[in-house]
């Protein structure tokens, strides 16, 4: 998602806008801030209606913990890997985009 910021050109106001309708991080934050409420409400509804224990092995642990709590943590460590791909990827990128501007600055700029 892209957001015109007012300095450019294509930013101004037309006259089909209206004061204020125009998006802006507000309203994306207030959007995430929205949609972060339900899903946290959705998992509270999932939890309260899981309560059933049941029996957990992993590695050296052992336990019981009622099923969406035993779901959920599954999932947090989901997202975590996840989340660590994504950063060694991003990192990855960065890397070379830095590489290929240090190339292109010992070259000097391209003459017409």
């Amino acid at each position: 998602m892209v957001m015109d910021s007012p300095s450019t050109p294509d930013a101004q106001p037309g006259p089909e806008d209206y004061p204020g309708e125009r998006r802006t991080r507000l309203s994306g934050a207030w959007t995430a801030l929205v949609v972060g409420i339900v899903a946290l409400v959705l998992i509270l509804v999932f939890i309260l209606q899981n309560l059933q224990s049941v029996e957990l092995s992993f590695l050296v642990f052992h336990g019981h913990l009622p099923l969406a709590v035993a779901l959920l943590f599954a999932v947090i460590l989901g997202a975590i890997i996840v989340l660590a791909f994504g950063v060694a990827r991003i990192t990855q990128l960065r890397m070379v985009a830095r590489y290929a501007r240090r190339q292109n600055t010992k070259v000097g700029p391209p003459t017409d």
